[in-house]
């Protein structure tokens, strides 16, 4: 069990934890967007404007989970570093603002399978900005 904890983050609280969530999360639907059938890999955007699943379409969306999942492991890891930090807290913000504009702007998305994405983007933002300054003052 040792050994398993060294590879956690070594820094006080539970947000380097949840950036690790988040980002195994997001490798995992990354590996997905390039495995799995468009249909299954694009499933969150079902909305009335919603183009065809595209191979295309799911590819790059997993290129994008990919850079958030490096952006929040990385941050979990260098969560006392300022640029790191800020970084991760922009991965929550684009996020959202992929996720809004889908619902309310493009209509590719519903809310109901926005709602997910929302609530930890939403929360993590949140928690992400009301700690910034006792995570740098770990340093």
């Amino acid at each position: 069990m040792e050994k398993f904890t060294s590879l956690l983050p070594q820094h006080p609280g539970y947000l380097p934890y949840f950036l690790i969530y988040e980002s195994l999360a997001a490798a995992i639907h990354a590996v997905v967007c390039y495995r799995a059938a468009p249909t299954a890999a694009l499933r969150q955007f079902s909305g009335p404007e919603a183009p065809p699943p595209h191979a295309l379409l799911a590819h790059v969306y997993g290129v994008k989970n990919f850079y958030t999942s490096l952006i929040r492991l990385y941050a979990a890891y260098h969560i006392t570093n300022p640029q790191v930090y800020d970084l991760a807290m922009w991965s929550f913000v684009g996020v959202l603002f992929l996720y809004i504009t889908e619902v309310f702007v493009y209509k590719c998305a519903r809310v109901q399978e926005a709602s997910f994405p929302y609530v930890l983007a939403g929360s993590g933002l949140v928690w992400i900005i009301t700690q910034r300054d006792w995570y740098l003052s770990q340093s």
